[in-house]
């Protein structure tokens, strides 16, 4: 059973690795629950570098149905270069001919009437491509997966230095480009992609910097616009057999991960960052705003459907996300998530799991669960730590899987644990059975003469099943009979036993008419040779003689015995000899016997559960409150005083602390 469990656990711990391995979407929702948190709680700082020119709804108010005429963004972009912006960037695709260019409508309204039309009419399209050549542009280009029939023959810009093997193999691959007309690209100083790569969830945590569009290697824009922007020429790409190592140029490094992705790290981007279209053709503008700063050129209206939803968890106008990536490589503040962060993030999960698997199973179930908790804080501290240092580890996804593994494991343990207390229950069944059969037949040993009672009364009751006190008289002749009272060291069956050992050597002897030394003699060397752990036994032996009136007695190391004349007065016969079975013994005059006169009086012998048994909350009887309850009795009756005492000893249900035995002698 055990090794079945453990077998389950080994599975369900290969499961959950193969899950972590293969990284299923669920998992990666799970993770993305983790990083839009941090993404949330963690957001500091502020895009400073970065001003977007806002093809809002206010613009489309004032000049018209977009898109728009091309001189409209040549006046933007003349108006923007008064300023000395370091680049400007279109995240918006020229890919037909101005519509609206008039020299293209005198030309069409030519061939229509089949008139030669000898007016001289604005080309906005030329004039955009002039604007462009007087500008350090960079232009749009997306992927495009299916086929396309428009031939576009637009080349990168960008010079990449590849060193090891070819990127192309681990970067993100288009089949095709859909990118402006060629003119239009020609007249440009930089083109980059503008492809966006949405989670499965469709949420934005993530974009490629380098691009397999059309076999050729693209930047994406925000790369482009830095290229542009620092004035460089050149790339350098280095990669290993696992994919991307290295995206760098001589200003700035890339972080991105091995497959060219960089993980956006949000910041706040506000209203301040945004400058609207309109006022910039109004030339109405704060010209700090746009002096050495990248400049994107976009739009936030809703119309032109181009709003995406990001990991912190806004919904913003999909250039923003450019501003972002754009932030992040001048500032080197993307989060990094790349080959060597999966991997220790992977040898994390296996450790935790591997030890929520074996700890609950070695150590006590609240240790196991102070464990349980403590690993999982530190797996998220960790997590929480090297995000301020902008790598990420997944700690959700291996919170989870521990929870679930130590559950299983908690609960295997629970099973074998209660399967061990039910066999433990049986065999506790079995023994509190033999242990009441053993107080049964421990009963049997105590005396049971109605003849004899009218002389000396007593009464045991146990703590336990099988009691260590014990109890004795027998009859000799009509005149003699012998008594004893003992208490063994402890509790339970091994006392039980040693009691009857003694108790059998008391009849033996009695039977004989020993003398009280030689008894006390013998049952001194039975003990001794038969005791458990110098077990002993504290035992008050005699004789008493009812026409005398007279009791011969010896005290082995027990309680004082109480002596009570008709006036309720109180003496007590301390212990003249050590307990019985301390030591061997080799003559009985080492057992020196007293004798005295009991007439009229009531001799008490008890153990030490009367004195010492609760009476109240935390409250013992002692000797003092025995005997008020005497004086309270108002009697010397052995028997009333016995059962009184045992009553109140009792019924307020406390536990007994030991064994309640007493015995009473009148004559």
């Amino acid at each position: 059973m055990k090794n079945k469990k453990l077998i389950s656990l080994v599975l369900l711990l290969i499961f959950l690795i193969t899950l972590k391995v293969i990284n299923p979407s669920i998992v990666q929702k799970i993770s993305f629950i983790n990083y839009d948190f941090y993404q949330k709680v963690f957001n500091r700082g502020k895009v400073t570098g970065v001003t977007i020119v806002d093809i809002d709804e206010k613009s489309i108010a004032k000049i018209g149905q977009f898109p728009w005429r091309r001189d409209i963004y040549s006046k933007i972009l003349y108006n923007l270069n008064q300023y000395n912006p370091s680049a400007v960037a279109f995240d918006i695709v020229f890919s037909e001919h101005d519509k609206q260019n008039p020299k293209d409508l005198l030309i069409q309204l030519q061939k229509e009437t089949n008139k030669l039309i000898d007016i001289e009419v604005t080309n906005t399209n030329q004039i955009f491509i002039d604007s462009l050549s007087k500008s350090k542009v960079i232009l749009p280009i997306l992927g495009e997966p299916n086929d396309s029939f428009i031939k576009n023959n637009s080349k990168p810009k960008l010079r990449v230095l590849a060193k090891g093997n070819d990127p192309r193999d681990y970067i993100y691959k288009y089949k095709n480009k859909i990118t402006s007309l060629e003119e239009i690209n020609n007249a440009a100083s930089g083109i980059g992609s503008i492809s966006l790569i949405p989670s499965i969830d469709g949420i934005i945590r993530k974009i490629p910097v380098l691009y397999n569009i059309d076999n050729s290697i693209w930047p994406s824009i925000a790369l482009e616009t830095i290229r542009i922007a620092t004035k460089q020429k050149n790339i350098l790409v280095k990669t290993n057999d696992y994919g991307i190592e290295l995206i760098k140029t001589r200003k700035n490094v890339i972080p991105s991960d091995q497959n060219a992705v960089i993980n956006i790290k949000f910041r706040d981007f506000n209203k301040d960052n945004y400058i609207s279209a309109i006022d910039v053709i109004n030339d109405d503008f704060d010209k700090k705003r746009i002096e050495n700063k990248i400049v994107l050129i976009g739009s936030s209206a809703q119309a032109l459907f181009d709003i995406v939803k990001t990991a912190d968890g806004k919904v913003v106008p999909g250039v923003q996300i450019h501003a972002h990536v754009i932030d992040n490589i001048l500032n080197n503040e993307s989060i990094i998530k790349n080959l060597y962060t999966q991997i220790a993030e992977n040898i994390f999960f296996i450790l935790l799991i591997i030890f929520l698997v074996f700890i609950p199973m070695k150590i006590k179930p609240k240790f196991s669960i102070i464990f349980f908790i403590g690993s999982i804080v530190f797996i998220n501290l960790i997590s929480i730590v090297i995000y301020q240092f902008n790598f990420y580890l997944d700690s959700l996804f291996s919170s989870i899987a521990a929870t679930v593994i130590f559950m299983t494991s908690l609960y295997f343990r629970y099973l074998d644990e209660n399967i061990i207390a039910i066999e433990n229950d049986k065999k506790q069944s079995i023994l509190k059975k033999e242990r009441e059969i053993a107080g049964e037949v421990q009963k049997k040993l105590f005396p049971n003469n109605k003849k004899i009672e009218q002389y000396i009364f007593a009464k045991n009751t146990p703590a336990k099943d099988v009691s260590g006190d014990y109890y004795d008289y027998y009859q000799i002749n009509d005149n003699e009979i012998y008594f004893i009272l003992g208490d063994v060291t402890g509790k339970g069956i091994k006392a039980g036993i040693l009691m009857a050992n003694a108790a059998a050597v008391f009849r033996s002897l009695t039977k004989m008419n020993s003398s009280v030394a030689k008894t006390a003699l013998y049952i001194n060397n039975q003990v001794k040779d038969s005791s458990y752990q110098s077990m002993f036994i504290t035992a008050i032996l005699g004789r008493i003689n009812i026409d005398k009136k007279e009791m011969e007695f010896i005290n082995m190391g027990h309680e004082p015995m109480m002596v009570l004349d008709e006036n309720f007065n109180f003496e007590y016969v301390k212990s003249t000899l050590p307990p019985s079975g301390l030591m061997s013994v080799k003559d009985e005059s080492f057992f020196k016997t007293t004798t005295i006169d009991i007439s009229n009086k009531t001799i008490l012998i008890y153990t030490d559960g009367v004195t010492e048994g609760y009476i109240d909350e935390g409250k013992e009887l002692e000797v003092e409150g025995f005997e008020k309850e005497i004086k309270k009795l108002n009697t010397t009756s052995p028997e009333i005083i016995i059962n009184h005492a045992t009553k109140i000893l009792t019924e307020k249900g406390y536990t007994l602390r030991d064994d309640i035995t007493a015995l009473g002698i009148k004559l």
